[in-house]
């Protein structure tokens, strides 16, 4: 199992993914992440996002990051024929499809919520989880922190 947390330019209709990162549940061992270089249409960017939530500067993803077709190629390899878990599949799944649909490209892959894991899986219990372990909102850090809480209930 998998899970995978993506950070945004912002939380606008317009915004756009810019750091993924995905999780093997069972396997710590098993994991990427990666920033994104911004296509000419993404131009959104929220300064209270960079300043007080993900701290990723839009040079940053230009200097540090990958072509938004290279994420696609590297998600689509990586994640082959898999479902992978979010605990924010409306913003996740959303950015998800921005990214590969202004490529043209379609994702090999499938999101779902981990609310659909297990009936006994609560929202609430989560959110306790996630005030023993605060948030880092940076890709890899929050993909983690979802995986270890999952082995924790599942």
């Amino acid at each position: 199992m998998y899970v995978i947390d993506i950070e945004a330019s912002g939380l606008a209709e317009e915004s756009y993914p810019i750091e993924i990162a995905w999780q093997s549940v069972s396997n710590e061992d098993d994991f990427d992440s990666f920033l994104i270089q911004p296509i000419d249409r993404w131009k959104h960017w929220d300064t209270y996002a960079e300043e007080h939530v993900h701290h990723i500067s839009r040079n940053s993803l230009f200097e540090q990051g990958i072509s938004a077709q290279s994420a696609c190629e590297r998600l689509n390899e990586r994640l082959k024929n898999k479902v992978v878990y979010s605990d924010a599949v409306n913003f996740d799944e959303r950015w998800i499809l921005k990214l590969f649909n202004d490529l043209g490209i379609k994702p090999s892959f499938s999101i779902k919520s981990i609310f659909s894991l297990d009936p006994d899986f609560q929202e609430a219990a989560y959110s306790e989880e996630l005030c023993l372990q605060p948030v880092k909102h940076r890709a890899l850090d929050d993909a983690r922190q979802i995986a270890r809480i999952l082995k924790l209930y599942l």
